[in-house]
Parts: structure tokens; sequence; C-alpha cells
């Protein structure tokens, strides 16, 4: 992929929250808390202080839980004027914000998957040719749909003869959080089949293979493709580093390791097929 992208989101209405007496280390928290909360679904503080329960206090947080201890961030309107809030402050938050995390590889946080995910809404504003987005292989010439338009989009039941599909852009999208970072091999195979909570992306078990899995749709036709990006920052990209990318994002791979070794989960062995 060879785009640029630069953040063109902007908010010109919705809820305000006062003039927040917040330093700049609580900013920075409420910018994770919103990172996390858009793209994941959901936030929760590593460690709770004093000085992280003032989001409560200021009704930005609430506290959840058997016995209302557990502090999350989780309303729409609030989130939504959280976002404003930020925004007013620095137009470009979010953006810059991206850029700051993707360095950060932890392995069930990636902040090269998280630019990536924001990179492919901003993108897809409308139909693409696929081949104007992806840098495909010399040989898939043979392909003619490489040529035609193709749309970002949300799949729900996409095993069922008339799945529901929603077409997603920087905008507009059927949920109110991008993805889901899923925990189980299960979850992988419930979002590819039901997706009943609507997540236009999946960030799979690091066991799976691939880093970041969505679904295109066909303009003229409708026909669904499944798309499996692998994600990695480096310099110069070795070749040993090569076949492992594309082993990862090989349908027959899935849920084998480097070395061959097949990834085992509850006592099932899940390999997809071509």
């Amino acid at each position: 992929m060879s785009h640029h992208v630069s953040s063109n989101f902007t908010i010109s209405k919705g809820p305000n929250l006062p003039s927040l007496p917040i330093d700049e280390q609580q900013r920075q928290i409420l910018c994770d808390m919103l990172y996390q909360q858009i793209l994941y679904g959901f936030f929760t503080f590593p460690e709770f202080s004093e000085k992280n329960a003032s989001f409560v206090q200021y009704s930005i947080a609430r506290y959840k839980g058997q016995w209302n201890t557990e502090p999350v961030m989780d309303e729409p309107l609030v989130i939504l004027a959280a976002m404003r809030f930020l925004h007013q402050q620095q137009k470009n938050w979010t953006f810059n914000y991206l850029r700051l995390e993707i360095h950060d590889h932890s392995s069930r946080r990636n902040g090269l998957e998280g630019y990536l995910v924001y990179y492919l809404r901003e993108v897809f504003t409308n139909a693409k040719k696929l081949d104007t987005i992806f840098t495909l292989r010399h040989d898939f010439h043979r392909l003619a749909w490489q040529h035609e338009e193709f749309e970002l989009v949300t799949v729900v039941n996409a095993n069922q003869d008339k799945p529901q599909v929603s077409v997603v852009t920087p905008t507009s999208g059927p949920s109110s959080h991008v993805g889901l970072r899923a925990n189980s091999g299960e979850e992988v195979v419930q979002w590819i089949t039901t997706n009943d909570d609507q997540n236009t992306f999946l960030f799979p078990p690091e066991s799976f293979g691939p880093d970041i899995l969505f679904f295109l749709q066909h303009k003229e036709s409708g026909h669904l493709l499944l798309v499996m990006l692998h994600a990695k920052m480096c310099k110069d990209v070795k070749r040993a580093t090569l076949m492992q990318g594309i082993r990862s994002v090989t349908p027959s791979w899935s849920w084998k390791r480097k070395y061959m070794q097949v990834c085992r989960f509850q006592q099932t062995i899940c390999i997809f097929s071509d």
C-alpha cells in the first residue's frame, strides 16, 4: 500500500463537556481511553488512582461490576463529548495519537495495526479499484476484478444466503467501535460467520497468523472478499520475514506457527482451507 493518509475527521456538533481542569498527564489518559474505546470497544484503567478517579467525578467514566469498583468509559454521548473536547484543543488529535502509538508493538495492542485500520477507513471514503489500494503480484493480471471497484463493509451472518452488509466510511459504520480483539479461535470463527456485534475489523490472536481481517464488497456484483492482512514495521524486509508474512496470510497456514507447528486450541485443530 502506497497511499498517504491524513486526518480529515471533524466534530462540529454534539454534546459539550465543560472546561475540564485536567493536567497534561490526565489529557494523555483521556486520549488513551478514547483510542481504546473507539478501536476495541472497551477501556480499563491499568491502575486506578485518585487522579484517575476524577474522570468518574467529571462523569466521563463510571463504575460498574458487582461491587461498582471497575471504572469504564462506554457511554456513547460521553465518548462523543470527550472527542469534541479534545478536538477543540487539538484539531487532529486522533491522527497525532496514532502516530505516537505506531511503535507500540505489544502482543495484544499493536499501534501499527491501529494505524492501518484508521488508514483503511480513510482510504475507503468511496469505492476504490483494488489495484489502486494494494500492490498485487505481477502474475495477478489474470484476475480481472483487481481493476474493479470494492467498498469496505461490515458483514453480519456471512454464512447465510443473504448476509447483512453495511458500507463503512470514515464517518459512518454500523458499530460505535472499529474492531474486535479476539482472544480465541472460537471468536475468530464467530466474527467470520456471524459477527453479531457488527465489528468491521478483527484483530485475531497472534497464533492465528494474519494480524487484521476485514471484508470488501464488489461494487457491482455484491460478491464479498475476505482480506487477511499481515502488518510488520521494518526498514529492510529480509527474505525470511517476507516468507513469514506470506505464510501468515495463506489460509492453509492459519493456526500454524513460524516453524510449521500447528496451534491447537481446546483440543481441536482449526485449519482454513483454500
